[in-house]
């Protein structure tokens, strides 16, 4: 036989081993997991107008020049963007998007197991122990930040350091600290939704106000063309859910689901885990128990003093007496003078996950949810128990 008939399968094989060989990580002893946002948005003024905008690198033990410039670092988590207002429970493992809503994002690293039955592919293991941590800012271009040149690899907006315990769950902020100052800080919540004793016929929802500050006294009540009326939340509300069904144009509470409180929502930068409520999975007697049915949840916010049932018009009400976000199936816009905030989540079910699961297709998962407002902005959160494969 001649050789190069007998060589050509063994080099076709090679290439296929070569092209198919996956990333390769460095395993790690002991690891935390964390997960990074940046929640940054600056409030532009004459004093500040000059700042440069709030597109990261987040870098963890990172190596400084003689000018403190970063000239390495031991995790680099590159082009972060200001985060989504809907956090999924796992990453879009088909997207190869260069600027990341959040670290790791859709970046190819070592991700965290699955804990307690929870898929906590979203979060990075990272090395336990203590750190330094710098948020950067960099332009708003393509090139790798140690790529830059050393002058464009921005300021330092962020550093401190951190101890991360083997084996717990973090979530890390970058958020603005107090209103009139701007000045950007650190937060880093202990997640403790693994280790909790959680249903898997209930929904669960813990929330927080994470917003500056003096934000709710030093911020605009109001600017030309813009409706900012119900965007402002008090220091503590109370917090009340419905469970909606949309037909047409229409969309309804179910039948013993609307105006139920589920807790209070409380201003606070401290990094303590709020307390979780919860609804249940299949709220609807029509349904089938697999899928719950296209549906939608809104969690109204109340001052002490208010409730669903004495509201009233919320157009008339004064500033920080309510708020209200919606979420799921909702139509076409979701924000309206009595939902002022809507967040998408799950299309066709909100903070209930839909997605073929076996031979069903679809099949409605309980979640565990966290529900963030930021100086008038929403943030939702979602985390999945790992489910069985679709079957085709």
């Amino acid at each position: 036989m001649n050789n190069k008939y007998f060589l050509l399968p063994l080099l076709l094989a090679a290439l296929f081993v070569s092209s198919c060989r996956k990333t390769e990580y460095v395993v790690l002893n002991n690891p935390a997991y964390l997960r990074v946002f940046n929640c940054l948005e600056f409030t532009t003024t004459l004093d500040n107008k000059d700042a440069p905008q709030p597109f990261l690198a987040f870098l963890v033990d990172p190596v400084l020049d003689d000018h403190g410039i970063p000239v390495s670092a031991a995790i680099t988590g590159d082009f972060l963007d200001q985060r989504d207002s809907w956090a999924r429970p796992y990453p879009d493992a088909a997207s190869n998007v260069l600027w990341q809503k959040e670290y790791p994002g859709t970046k190819r690293v070592l991700a965290a197991p699955i804990v307690n039955g929870y898929d906590l592919s979203s979060w990075a293991q990272v090395p336990s122990g203590k750190h330094r941590i710098i948020f950067r800012t960099r332009p708003l271009n393509n090139t790798p930040y140690f790529e830059l040149d050393k002058m464009e690899r921005g300021v330092t907006l962020i550093d401190t350091t951190v101890d991360l315990s083997a084996g717990e769950v973090y979530t890390m902020h970058a958020l603005i600290a107090e209103y009139s100052s701007q000045r950007p800080f650190m937060y880093l919540r202990q997640e403790t939704f693994p280790k909790q004793p959680f249903a898997d016929s209930l929904v669960y929802v813990n929330f927080y106000n994470l917003s500056s500050e003096n934000f709710y006294t030093k911020s605009p009540d109001a600017e030309p063309n813009v409706d900012l009326s119900n965007t402002k939340l008090k220091d503590t509300m109370n917090v009340y859910y419905s469970l909606n069904k949309r037909t047409n144009s229409t969309i309804t509470a179910l039948p013993g689901y609307k105006g139920i409180p589920i807790g209070q929502i409380v201003h606070s930068l401290k990094p303590v885990v709020a307390p979780y409520s919860s609804f249940p999975l299949f709220p609807d007697s029509s349904s089938n128990k697999t899928f719950t049915g296209n549906m939608s949840q809104t969690f109204g916010f109340y001052a002490p003093g208010f409730s669903p049932e004495t509201l009233g018009y919320p157009g008339f009400l004064p500033v920080g007496a309510f708020s209200a976000i919606i979420m799921g199936d909702y139509g076409e816009t979701g924000s309206t003078t009595y939902t002022p905030f809507a967040v998408r989540c799950d299309l066709r079910t909100g903070l209930v996950v839909s997605i073929h699961s076996g031979t069903n297709n679809p099949q409605s998962f309980a979640t565990v949810n966290t529900v963030e407002y930021i100086n008038r902005r929403f943030y939702v959160t979602t985390i999945q128990r790992k489910f069985i494969p679709p079957v085709y």
